[in-house]
């Protein structure tokens, strides 16, 4: 009898949160076209940190967190050692020009976007030096917190190389 009282009590419980659980929508979709909109945004706020060697642009778009990671050429980074490496960089350079190009979104999970581009950098240091890249590749993931999006993981490989002496140095087309 107590057998028969428990599993009518377990198909009760179970009819009323099947029932209540159709009037709950199973997934949203999330608007992807303003969320390209916003992380867009803040890729041309990175593009421009970088541009004008400005370390605190740049860190604002980052996640300060000990989930933030970040690989240049195989050469992997914490947030407070990318802060350190990224403000010596800065110190030695007198900008950079970028040059972004074939951009990507994607949606891994519905608080993320996967951004890809490739990536042409000219850098110009302090001491009269001029390098330039080969063809790069950017790959940024933003997630969204509360309200905010923020650089969780970004990567970027490339090979550096001086440029020519007797010509203007401009990014290579990625």
């Amino acid at each position: 009898m107590r057998n028969r009282t428990v599993l009518g009590l377990v198909l009760m419980l179970f009819t009323v949160f099947t029932g209540w659980g159709a009037n709950v929508p199973q997934s949203v979709e999330p608007d992807k076209e303003q969320m390209i909109k916003e992380v867009k945004a803040l890729v041309d706020k990175l593009v421009q940190g970088c541009e004008t060697a400005n370390a605190d642009e740049v860190l604002g778009v980052l996640a300060n967190s000990p989930e933030f990671s970040y690989v240049v050429n195989r050469q992997y980074s914490t947030y407070p050692e990318f802060e350190k490496g990224l403000k010596g960089w800065f110190e030695m350079i007198t900008g950079q020009k970028l040059i972004v190009e074939n951009e990507r979104f994607s949606f891994p999970f519905f608080n993320s976007v996967l951004y890809t581009a490739d990536l042409g950098i000219v850098m110009s240091y302090k001491n009269g030096r001029t390098v330039i890249t080969d063809r790069g590749r950017w790959l940024l993931l933003f997630k969204k917190t509360g309200t905010e999006w923020k650089l969780i993981h970004g990567s970027e490989f490339y090979i550096y190389k001086d440029a020519p002496k007797d010509a203007p140095a401009t990014p290579p087309t990625p």
